[in-house]
């Protein structure tokens, strides 16, 4: 399941900066049911260069995931390789939260963040 959280997941260290943005919500995966809830900072580090950590506990075992990723807020990618599997993601991320569809070797689904 850790292995889900590619995407997603932002941001270096456990604690979100004033110009970070926290989002909250249920990630869902298509090809088998594994699906949670889970927290995420997103960190702009500008130049459409992002940074998230995602975080949060599937079925008792805590998960906590920092990914790099590109691209204006509207059009969002990103690639990752979290427990052994490598990822590819896309999102946009807005007033209204942080969505993504992501696809890989183990999972495939989507998030649906919101302002937290």
């Amino acid at each position: 399941m850790r292995s889900l959280l590619i995407a997603f997941v932002l941001l270096v260290g456990s604690q979100a900066c004033a110009a970070d943005v926290v989002y909250e919500g249920p990630w869902r995966t298509t090809n088998r049911r594994l699906d949670g809830i889970m927290t995420a900072v997103v960190s702009d580090l500008g130049n459409d260069n992002w940074r998230g950590r995602f975080y949060g506990t599937w079925q008792g075992v805590d998960f906590d995931y920092v990914v790099d990723f590109t691209g204006p807020a509207d059009d969002l990618n990103g690639t990752a390789v979290i427990d052994g599997a490598s990822y590819q993601w896309r999102g946009r991320l807005n007033a209204d939260g942080l969505n993504g569809t992501f696809t890989g070797s183990r999972y495939t689904g989507h998030f649906e963040l919101l302002p937290k």
